[in-house]
């Protein structure tokens, strides 16, 4: 199944880091996607990130989340299952294998320099299913 971004999701992509915006261009068009996606966030601004630290969504308050960078070096992608977001850890675990794979594609294709790209949901503290950064 081929799957595309809304308006909502490419605004919030377009606040991320050009290596970011390119990685999840390619993920949403992959064949072997096992779920559509959203965007649910990319850059933070200081109220919205002091909200997540808040609500415990975050560890970091302003400005020491990758969110909070311009552009974001962070973005949190989330699967829609059954026509919603979903918080399913199944759902999550599925899609990462599919995002690492094109990371290393565009690794391949000597197209991400040094950097390197991070699952939250590998994390030790708090486990992040939609959160991927940029390191």
């Amino acid at each position: 199944m081929s799957y595309a971004f809304g308006e909502r999701s490419k605004a919030r992509l377009s606040t991320c880091h050009p290596l970011l915006i390119a990685l999840f261009e390619r993920v949403i068009k992959r064949p072997d996607l096992p779920h559509d996606l959203t965007i649910l966030c990319g850059h933070r601004g200081q109220a919205e990130q002091e909200k997540a630290y808040k609500a415990g969504a975050s560890m970091l308050r302003w400005p020491k989340s990758r969110h909070n960078q311009t552009p974001s070096m962070a973005v949190d992608v989330a699967p829609i299952v059954g026509g919603s977001v979903s918080w399913d850890w199944a759902a999550y675990h599925k899609i990462a294998p599919v995002i690492r794979a094109e990371w290393a594609a565009m690794q391949a294709e000597g197209l991400t320099g040094s950097a390197r790209l991070e699952w939250g949901g590998d994390f030790a503290k708090l486990k992040d299913g939609p959160h991927w950064q940029l390191v």
